[in-house]
């Protein structure tokens, strides 16, 4: 199943807005080729070098515990650059929060990669507050992402159940992008059971 990310605004920036990884189709890894250029989501350099060589020139990490799957594919996809002959930061690489010790771990390490297209947080990763009470470690997590996003100039985006409020309106303020099916869902591993593996970035 192929997502896309969705522009949340009007009045957004331009250089977070036409940032190409942004611009093409997710898919997982594994999935068919939509015979354009796509972004790819696994934590497997072997899977996302299969996607390399059918058009993926991004690849979107997800990571719950720490930030080591996306160090490793940062290199991997450095390796695959000079194999390809490829300029240094043609393939992209999306960070995904999607759990708390991930988020924990990008608010005590900014990541600095030059190839970093996006950060973006899954919002399944986290528990939900009582009914009626500040929903407190979605909150911060988020807090981290957007924070993040902004000190590296980079666009942030928003995933899973309850990215959005029943008025169609962001559930957190301060991302640019949220990711979704062709149908406007958000993109939700956790719920349907292929939560995959996590890790973190330098």
């Amino acid at each position: 199943m192929s997502f896309i990310f969705q522009l949340l605004g009007r009045n957004i920036r331009k250089d977070l807005v036409n940032r190409p990884a942004l611009l093409w189709p997710l898919v997982a890894a594994g999935d068919p080729s939509p015979g354009v250029t796509f972004s790819v989501a696994t934590s497997e350099p072997d899977a996302a070098s299969i996607a390399i060589a059918t058009g993926a020139r991004a690849v979107l990490v997800a990571v719950r515990d720490d930030l080591a799957p996306a160090d490793r594919m940062a290199i991997a996809l450095s390796v695959k650059e000079a194999e390809l002959g490829l300029a240094d930061g043609a393939l992209a690489l999306i960070l995904e929060i999607a759990g708390p010790g991930a988020a924990l771990q990008l608010a005590h390490n900014l990541p600095a990669s030059r190839r970093l297209a996006a950060i973006g947080i899954d919002l399944d990763g986290f528990s939900l507050g009582a009914t009626g009470t500040v929903d407190a470690p979605r909150s911060v997590a988020a807090g981290f992402v957007a924070l993040a996003g902004a000190a590296l100039g980079l666009p942030t985006y928003l995933t899973g159940a309850g990215s959005l409020s029943p008025s169609g309106t962001p559930a957190v303020a301060g991302f640019t992008h949220i990711l979704v099916n062709l149908d406007g869902n958000a993109r939700s591993p956790a719920a349907s059971g292929s939560r995959r593996t996590t890790g973190l970035l330098r």
